[in-house]
């Protein structure tokens, strides 16, 4: 998400009948597809995509979706970029050496092909600094080892795309601008050579020229411009026996000095220069101070792809299984899980609760059960007829020892 697209989003916060609950709730998507992107333009029209080319727009906040697939043929759509309510683009894949970009221009009710590269090209990105000037990330996989990386521009609205650079030295992930003349992209040599490198490139006069600005062991990935000066940028390192760290680095200064922020997530959206989200896997955390503290707010249990914020208030995240999930006051409220949102799944049943000295489970009074605290840290392991004896009070998560099942809120009172 660049800082001009967060300018041209209206700062509006409108509550919507069945989500002014606290913290994340759950929309209904109709879908049990995996889904990878998801793109608003304000708190009420937005669109999410996934496998097969699945696209889904809503222009009432999420209260309700409407189906409008790409191409059933194409294997994933990863990214959305729109301008507008009714200009847009999808980036896809359909294969490990098919490259796809459709154009919309009706809110994404059809699609029409815009580009397409079988040459071992797969996009990866997308974005636009102004209504005819766009950027398209790519990268080529050799049918052997090794790749290199690809940076299309478009100048006529996505009307023909030319080749600004390429690297069999890079392999380009993200691109991000500030303003209409600075930007970056990512890029990293895995698979190019047998030490991973990351880099970070740049440019100062719109694209015209790039240069290499930093240079690390780590491999770069996402990144994403939260005001002009401020950034969050991913990386990771791949350990002997195929092992691998990831983390999220912040510059307040354009890069000239960069902090490491958080350990193990490659997705995030920053909202401002304090404010922002990581997903770990399946789990959420939120920092309010830059990064130096996190809180925990989607307890571990649901695999998550991508998240977007309109602004601090208003968000999304997408995931596997069609899930849809979606915030109106920055996820600040404690998780609930609605019955309706896994009428057939498997739940436990926590009794007493709220509860005083200790609970239990019905049936499983012998198993283990781990009890994770508002934060998102393990406080303990309870056998199943004692939960969370000798905790003090407050508001704890249970899930049975090992991560199977959903994850149950419970309250202990004193």
């Amino acid at each position: 998400m660049s800082y001009l697209r967060s300018i041209l989003i209206p700062a509006v916060l409108f509550l919507l009948p069945g989500y002014a609950s606290a913290g994340w709730v759950q929309q209904q998507s109709g879908t049990t597809a995996g889904l990878h992107s998801v793109y608003f333009i304000n708190p009420q029209t937005g669109w999410v995509a996934g496998d097969s080319g699945f696209i889904l727009r809503t222009t009432d906040g999420g209260a309700s979706w409407n189906r409008n697939s790409v191409d059933t043929g194409i294997l994933s759509c990863r990214s959305l970029w729109f301008q507008d309510a009714t200009r847009g683009w999808a980036v896809g894949s359909g294969g490990r050496f098919s490259g796809l970009l459709y154009i919309t221009s009706d809110g994404g009710v059809s699609w029409q092909l815009e580009k397409k590269d079988s040459l071992g090209i797969t996009f990866l990105d997308i974005e636009f600094t102004a209504p005819q000037k766009g950027w398209l990330v790519c990268c080529v996989l050799f049918s052997g080892d090794g790749g290199m990386g690809v940076l299309y521009q478009t100048t006529n609205g996505g009307g023909s795309w030319s080749l600004k650079d390429s690297s069999s030295r890079y392999l380009y992930c993200d691109v991000a601008f500030a303003d209409s003349l600075f930007g970056w992209v990512t890029a990293d040599n895995h698979g190019v050579f047998i030490q991973s490198s990351g880099y970070l490139r740049q440019t100062t006069d719109g694209g015209a020229t790039w240069q290499t600005v930093n240079q690390s062991s780590n491999a770069f990935g996402r990144l994403r411009f939260a005001d002009r000066n401020t950034a969050w940028l991913s990386w990771n390192y791949f350990f002997p026996n195929v092992a691998r760290a990831w983390g999220i680095q912040r510059t307040t200064n354009r890069g000239a000095n960069w902090t490491n922020i958080f350990n193990g997530s490659a997705v995030f959206d920053p909202v401002d220069s304090l404010a922002g989200w990581a997903l770990k896997r399946d789990t959420l955390f939120h920092t309010q101070d830059g990064g130096t503290g996190w809180s925990w707010q989607i307890p571990p249990g649901r695999y998550l792809n991508e998240l977007f914020f309109t602004d601090s208030l208003t968000g999304w995240i997408v995931g596997d299984r069609g899930l849809i999930l979606h915030t109106t006051d920055g996820g600040s409220g404690v998780w609930e899980e609605p019955s309706r949102i896994t009428p057939n799944a498997s739940r436990l049943t926590v009794s007493p609760n709220p509860f005083t000295s200790f609970a239990a489970v019905p049936g499983h009074e012998a198993e283990r059960f781990s009890l994770y605290d508002i934060s998102g840290r393990k406080v303990g392991t309870f056998r199943g007829d004692r939960v969370g004896e000798g905790l003090r009070a407050g508001v704890y998560f249970v899930r049975a020892e090992g991560g199977e099942g959903k994850p149950v809120r419970v309250v202990k009172v004193r």
